[in-house]
């Protein structure tokens, strides 16, 4: 019995160490395979997945290349207002500023004075007030006036009896009835009488006052404008010669500036400048009129004087403004209006433009930029356009939004 038991203990134990390496072995095969089918699979996803994105990249591209150009037709050009102009070669013109200020044209100004000594009896006008040439001004009572008129009205009386009595002469000559001498008694008489009326309205037309009465002298504006210094009141007395009134004609202003010696050489009479409004920055027009011949002994600069062109209320005497002033260069650029550069993604862009059957497509077109001209009009372009290539000068902002739609359309 012991031994039947021993002999089984030894067969069993022989038998079980075999089968568990069998066992063992084969789990091990079946989780290899079991792996290698998952990284199939796996690997399959995975392609799946990176095939989906390639698709969905490739419709996103598809999409971003639908809305990197924009068509429009001629009567949609009109609507929006987009116009065309081709890349040209010129010259971007630089502008120099220099401080000045608007001065009354003293050419163009009158000082108004009485020409006798009198009372101020009336003042028809204020200061600051428009006038026209020939209205009156003031009245003045001139006691020295009354004594000219008496005389004229004396001169004339004796006129008056010299013509009667020349007549009568001449009649009774005439008739053989008067002697000859006494005929040219009475017309040296006459012509005399003549001669003295003459002299007494001359003396008083020379004064102004022909048409003056009973003392009374009207002062009168010799021009139009403004009355810029009145000094005078009702009551005082005033004296011959005493500056009254000044009328200033405000549509004609100087513009008066000081440029260094170096830019004086590209300035000269009668050319056309500009200079702007430090309150609108608007832009106004003069001509110079003279350019003085020496520079200042301490600064080196040349005083220049200019005529202003326009006539506005904003522009007034002693204003402050900054003429501008071109700077003088022979060299060339690419060029084109600041107006058609938009800036889409961070990038300066323009849209160019290729002219199909019946449409325009703009196309947004990275670009280089270079100097631009002061009066914000041209700049330079350095890269990414050529010479005669069309683009959208005007509105260009339109097609910047058309394109943002597009874009946005498409995320959504």
């Amino acid at each position: 019995m012991f031994d039947l038991q021993s002999n089984l203990k030894k067969h069993t134990g022989k038998t079980s160490q075999p089968l568990l390496i069998s066992l063992v072995i084969a789990a091990t095969v079946i989780l290899s395979i079991l792996l290698i089918l998952m990284d199939k699979n796996k690997s399959k996803a995975s392609a799946g997945h990176a095939e989906a994105e390639s698709a969905e990249q490739q419709d996103h591209g598809e999409t971003d290349a639908h809305v990197e150009s924009i068509s429009l037709t001629s009567k949609q050009l009109v609507q929006q207002g987009i116009q065309l102009l081709a890349v040209e070669q010129g010259a971007v013109i630089q502008l120099n500023s220099y401080p000045a200020k608007l001065s009354l044209n003293t050419d163009q100004q009158a000082h108004v004075s009485p020409s006798f000594s009198g009372h101020v009896e009336n003042v028809y006008v204020e200061l600051g007030q428009k006038v026209q040439k020939g209205q009156p001004l003031a009245a003045l009572l001139v006691p020295d006036l009354v004594d000219q008129q008496a005389n004229l009205k004396i001169e004339q009386s004796n006129l008056e009896l010299a013509k009667q009595d020349f007549n009568r002469e001449q009649q009774l000559w005439s008739q053989g009835i008067s002697a000859k001498q006494d005929y040219q008694r009475a017309y040296h008489s006459y012509k005399r009488a003549q001669i003295q009326v003459q002299a007494a309205q001359s003396r008083l037309s020379a004064f102004g006052a022909m048409n003056a009465s009973n003392g009374r002298y009207i002062l009168k504006a010799p021009i139009s404008g403004v009355i810029s210094k009145k000094d005078l009141v009702i009551g005082e007395n005033v004296q011959s010669a005493s500056q009254l009134f000044t009328i200033d004609q405000l549509d004609q202003l100087w513009l008066e500036f000081i440029v260094p010696n170096a830019e004086i050489v590209g300035l000269s009479p009668n050319q056309k400048i500009e200079f702007k409004s430090l309150q609108t920055d608007k832009i106004y027009k003069a001509v110079i009129q003279t350019l003085n011949i020496e520079a200042d002994a301490q600064t080196g600069r040349l005083q220049v004087r200019a005529k202003v062109q326009s006539s506005t209320a904003e522009l007034r005497p002693n204003l402050m403004v900054n003429v501008l002033l071109q700077q003088p260069s022979d060299s060339t650029a690419l060029r084109i209006l600041q107006s058609a550069v938009q800036n889409v993604d961070g990038k300066n862009v323009v849209f160019v433009a290729t002219e199909q059957e019946q449409q325009v497509e703009f196309s947004p077109t990275p670009i280089k930029l270079g100097q631009s001209s002061k009066d914000s009009q041209y700049i330079e372009v350095l890269s990414g356009l050529n010479q005669g290539q069309k683009y959208a000068a005007q509105g260009s902002f339109l097609l910047k939004s058309e394109l943002e739609k597009g874009e946005a359309s498409h995320e959504h």
